[in-house]
This record gives structure tokens, sequence and C-alpha cells, in this order.
């Protein structure tokens, strides 16, 4: 009788939990295209918070207001394939568009993400959220993941960071700063 009464009570605590993380992700509300984001909080590799709203209107670094956000994490195997070509491209936008690395991996650490950006000779700027935050934020589940926010904090672009070839990224940001639409706005994630 009494292991019966222990293994509904176990059952129920299992139950229980699974409802409640459910809860947790219904109150979470993914952004897609066209949604409008709100204003989230991430840090740099400085330990300084800093917020989308801080990102967009830092007229010395973003004067478009557009902003990149590609998930991407130091120990990543398909990272290395956009390292390069996603700090070539922060360059080449620097001070119009502000084109970030989002690492959203727990327990990742400021030094290690640094140690890495050095050793590869990366030069784009990294934010961290630890929480993943983000991710739940835009749905995201694979590292190169990459969304495209326009000024009014509105998702333009989702999806991969290139395609062989084809640089989703950067054709979406110029689309954006063109007022146009991406002629791809959503792609299936690769990372």
């Amino acid at each position: 009788m009494l292991k019966t009464i222990t293994s509904l009570i176990a059952c129920i605590a299992i139950v229980l939990g699974c409802l409640m993380s459910l809860a947790k992700e219904a109150d979470v509300k993914t952004h897609s295209v066209g949604d409008k984001v709100p204003n989230f909080e991430v840090r740099t590799l400085k330990g300084r918070k800093i917020t989308l709203k801080d990102i967009q209107s830092d007229e010395k670094k973003n004067t478009s207001g557009v902003t990149v956000l590609t998930f991407w994490c130091s120990f990543c195997g398909s990272c290395r394939m956009v390292d390069k070509p996603l700090s070539e491209l922060s360059q080449k936008y620097e001070g119009k568009v502000a084109i970030l690395a989002l690492d959203a991996s727990a327990g990742e650490q400021a030094r290690t993400i640094s140690k890495v950006l050095k050793e590869k000779n990366l030069e784009m700027p990294v934010l961290i959220d630890s929480q993943g935050n983000l991710a739940d934020l835009f749905g995201a589940k694979m590292t190169t993941t990459t969304v495209v926010i326009d000024a009014n904090n509105v998702v333009r672009y989702w999806g991969q960071f290139q395609q062989g070839d084809n640089a989703l990224a950067e054709e979406a940001i110029e689309a954006v700063l063109a007022d146009k639409n991406p002629r791809q706005e959503h792609t299936r994630e690769r990372g």
C-alpha cells in the first residue's frame, strides 16, 4: 500500500512538473518576422548591461538603428563556419548597423569568449545572454541563427546567417537599409 501511494505521489509530481514547464514556455512569446520585439537586456563582455534601445540609439555605432543578432558560441563547430564572415560583416557595416554575435550558452565565460576572439583574430562585438532569454524570445534552437531587427524593433529576417555562397544576413541588411523587405525573410535553422 505504501509503495502504491509513493508511486502515485511521484507520478503526480512528474505531471505537475511537466505542466509547470509548459506553462512557463507558454508565457514566452516567440517573435518572428513581422513581430515587434520588446526592449531586451543582455551583457557586454565587460559585464555591462545593455538593452536593444541602447544598441539602436548608439549614434556612433549604429546610425541606422538596424540591429543584427547571430546566435554564436565559442565552442560550437558550426559557428566556426560563420566566424570570419560574421566578423567581416560587422566591420563592413561598422557605425551604420550593429552586427553582434550573441552567446546564449549557459555558463559561457567572457574571458573564454575573449580568448577565442583573440586566437581567431575576430573583431565582431559579442554580447552574452547566459540565461538564454533571447533564444526563447526568438525561438532560436541552433547557433548561427540570425535575426535582423529594424529601427522600429520589428523582426525583418530570421534564419541562417548564410546558405552556401548566399550571404542571407547581408542581403537582409541591405534590403532593410533600403526600406524594402528582404528577398528571403525566413529560412530554416541550420547550426
